[in-house]
C-alpha cells in the first residue's frame, strides 16, 4: 500500500523540462499508481495532491537532503560559495582573464590572503558562505582567505614536474579507469583518447582561448614496478582547408625537446581531467546510477529487503544530480566554461539517456530504453544472478566514486598536476615566426599561458574541494548496522563478515603503502593511496566534527 512509486517522466525530467507544470503526488482515482506514507510535501489549496516545481529539474521530497546536511554544509550552500566566492575572485584578481606571470604566482595561492569584497545585498548569504569556506580555505577572517595546500603539494611541490608522477598518476592518481593494458606481454600501457576526442576537435577549437587535439599516450612497466611514459601522438584532424597535423613528442635531454614534452603532457593531462570529471564521475556514478534509483523507487515497496540494501548507497544523489545539471555539467556551466570540453556535447553523445515510459525490467527498458535489446545486459534469473546486480550497483555507488570522487582537491587542487584545460596549441603546430620566438625566449610563458587563466583555476579549485568533501552525515558501507538488519543473526553474521573483510582490506592498502619496494606506492614525496579506506575515513571525520 505505500509503495515508492514515482511518474517516471516526471521523476526524471531528461526529455521536455515542462518548466510551469505542477507536480502531483501519485496515488488517488487520478493517478494510478500506489502512494507511500505521507511525507510532509507541500500542498497547494487548488490541488491538495501536488507539488510546485521548485526549479528547472524536479527532485521529490524524499530526495532531498537531511537537515543535519542542509545545516552542516548542504551543497545548496555549497553551489551558492562556488558561485559568490568564485565571482569575487574573479573580481578580486585584477587579471583574472590572463595567465600567471609566474609560478610563484600560483604558489601564493596557498602563501598569501585574498582579499574579497563585500556582496551587496547578500550580507546573510555572505557570511554563511565564509563560515563554510572555512572547510575549504587554509585561512578565513573578514574577507581574507587563502587556500588550504592540498596533499601532493604539501608532499612534493615539484613532483608535478617529473615523468614518474606523471605515470603514476594514472593508477594512483583520481581517474585510475583510463589505462589499458596494450600488448600480451603485459609490458606496455595506453591512454587512448584519440578516437574518443578527434570528433570534437574542430568544435572546441572554435570556442575562444582553448584548443583540442586526439592523443595517446604510450607507458612501460620498468622492472622495478614502475610505469615510464615512452611517447605521447598529439592528432588535429584536417580542418580549415589544412591537411592533418600529427606529431609524437617523446622525453629529451635537449631544452627544446623537454619544454615540449611538458607542453605535451599538459594537452594529455587535460584529456584525462576532462573524462575524469564528464566520464569516470558524472556519468559512471552519478548519472547511471539514476535509472536504479528510479526504478526502485517505483517498483519496490520502502520495506522491501533490496529497497533498503540499496537505499544508503542512493541517498542524495538526485538532489546532486539536479544541482550538477544546473551548475556545473550544463551549458555554459562551470565545467564547460573553465575546462575544454562542452559538457552537455560529451554527456548526450557519451551517455544516451531516455525519459520516456518488475524492476529490473524498468532498468533494462525504460532507464535504459536504448539500450534494452543489448547482448551485454545481465540475466536475472537466479539469486546468484540478483548478488552480482547488486554488487555491481554498491560498487559503482560506493568504491568507484570515492576512488574518482574524494581524491579531487588532494592530487588537483595544484592544478598544474591535473590542468582541466589546455588553452593553446603546440608550438610546433602550424607556428608564426613570432610565435616561435617567444617559445625560445621564454618556454616557462608559453606553458603558462597553456594553463587555465587565475580565473579559471581559482573556480576550479573551489569546486574541486567542495565536490571532494565528505557529507557531515556520510554512511560508510561496513560499519554500521541499522534497524532490522542488526537483529537478523544471519544478516548480523554476514555483515560482521563482510566487515572484517574491509578491515582487512584497509590493512593490505597500509601495507602497500609503507612498502618500500613498491615504487609507485611508497617513495619520498609520494601521497599514499587512501581513497579506499572507509575505516581511516570514519575516524578522521568523527575526530574532526568532535573539536
Amino acid at each position: 500500500m505505500y509503495d515508492r512509486i514515482y511518474d517516471y517522466d516526471m521523476y526524471n525530467d531528461l526529455g521536455d523540462p515542462d518548466r510551469n507544470i505542477e507536480r502531483h503526488v501519485l496515488g488517488g482515482k487520478e493517478y494510478p499508481y500506489p502512494r507511500r506514507c505521507r511525507t510532509g510535501r507541500s500542498r497547494t489549496k487548488k490541488d491538495p495532491l501536488s507539488e510546485s516545481r521548485s526549479s528547472d529539474i524536479y527532485v521529490p521530497r524524499d530526495e532531498a537532503f537531511s537537515d543535519e546536511k542542509n545545516l552542516s554544509f548542504s551543497l545548496n550552500t555549497a553551489y551558492s560559495m562556488m558561485h559568490a566566492v568564485g565571482t569575487s575572485l574573479e573580481t578580486a584578481i585584477e587579471d583574472r582573464k590572463f595567465d600567471f606571470p609566474h609560478f610563484p604566482e600560483i604558489d601564493s595561492l596557498f602563501k598569501e590572503e585574498v582579499n574579497l569584497p563585500e556582496l551587496e545585498n547578500n550580507s546573510g548569504i555572505w557570511e554563511a558562505i565564509k563560515r563554510q569556506a572555512k572547510k575549504i580555505f587554509f585561512n578565513v577572517r573578514g574577507n581574507l582567505l587563502r587556500f588550504k595546500p592540498p596533499a601532493v603539494y604539501e608532499r612534493d611541490k615539484f613532483s608535478w614536474f617529473r615523468d614518474e608522477e606523471f605515470s603514476r598518476q594514472t593508477l594512483a592518481g583520481m581517474n585510475p579507469y583510463s589505462i589499458q593494458l596494450a600488448v600480451k606481454q603485459k609490458k606496455l600501457f595506453m591512454l587512448d583518447y584519440h578516437d574518443l576526442l578527434m570528433p570534437y576537435v574542430s568544435k572546441v577549437r572554435e570556442i575562444k582561448g582553448t584548443t583540442l587535439y586526439g592523443s595517446r599516450t604510450l607507458f612501460f612497466l620498468t622492472p622495478v614496478g614502475t610505469l615510464r611514459p615512452l611517447a605521447i601522438e598529439l592528432t588535429r584532424p584536417p580542418m580549415d582547408d589544412k591537411p592533418q597535423w600529427n606529431q609524437v613528442f617523446t622525453p629529451c635531454w635537449d631544452a627544446t625537446g623537454m619544454w615540449l614534452w611538458r607542453l605535451a603532457k599538459t594537452h594529455v593531462l587535460a584529456h584525462d581531467s576532462g573524462y575524469h570529471q564528464l566520464v569516470s564521475h558524472w556519468l559512471r556514478t552519478h548519472c547511471v546510477t539514476e535509472p536504479y534509483i528510479i526504478a526502485s523507487h517505483r517498483q519496490l515497496s520502502a520495506m522491501h529487503p533490496i529497497f533498503r540494501l540499496l537505499h544508503p548507497h542512493f541517498r542524495y544523489t538526485m538532489k546532486i544530480n539536479s544541482m550538477a545539471r544546473r551548475r556545473l555539467i550544463n551549458a555554459d556551466g562551470i565545467i564547460e566554461n573553465h575546462s575544454h570540453l562542452a559538457s552537455t556535447l560529451w554527456s548526450s553523445a557519451l551517455l544516451p539517456m531516455t525519459s520516456n515510459g518488475e524492476w529490473w525490467t524498468e532498468i533494462r527498458t525504460v532507464g535504459h530504453g536504448d539500450k534494452k535489446d543489448e547482448p551485454w545486459w545481465p540475466k536475472l534469473k537466479s539469486p546468484e544472478d540478483l548478488i552480482g546486480i547488486l554488487t555491481t550497483m554498491i560498487w559503482v555507488a560506493s568504491g568507484h566514486h570515492s576512488a574518482v570522487n574524494f581524491g579531487q582537491y588532494a592530487f588537483a587542487g595544484y592544478f598544474p598536476y591535473r590542468p582541466t584545460i589546455a588553452r593553446n596549441r603546440m608550438p610546433t603546430e602550424d607556428p608564426s615566426d613570432e610565435e616561435l620566438k617567444s617559445f625560445h625566449k621564454k618556454p616557462e610563458g608559453t606553458l603558462l599561458s597553456c594553463f587555465p587563466t587565475q580565473g579559471q583555476a581559482t573556480i576550479v579549485m573551489v569546486v574541486l574541494h567542495v565536490l571532494s568533501d565528505h557529507s557531515p552525515d556520510e554512511e560508510y558501507i561496513g560499519v554500521d548496522k541499522k534497524g532490522v538488519w542488526a537483529d537478523n543473526p544471519t544478516i548480523k553474521a554476514a555483515f560482521e563478515e563482510f566487515s572484517k573483510k574491509l578491515k582487512k582490506l584497509e590493512e593490505t592498502i597500509d601495507a602497500r603503502n609503507e612498502n618500500k619496494s613498491l615504487k609507485n606506492r611508497n617513495g619520498a614525496g609520494v601521497v599514499p593511496y587512501e581513497l579506499l579506506k572507509p575505516f581511516s575515513v570514519v575516524r578522521s571525520d568523527r575526530k574532526r566534527s568532535s573539536k
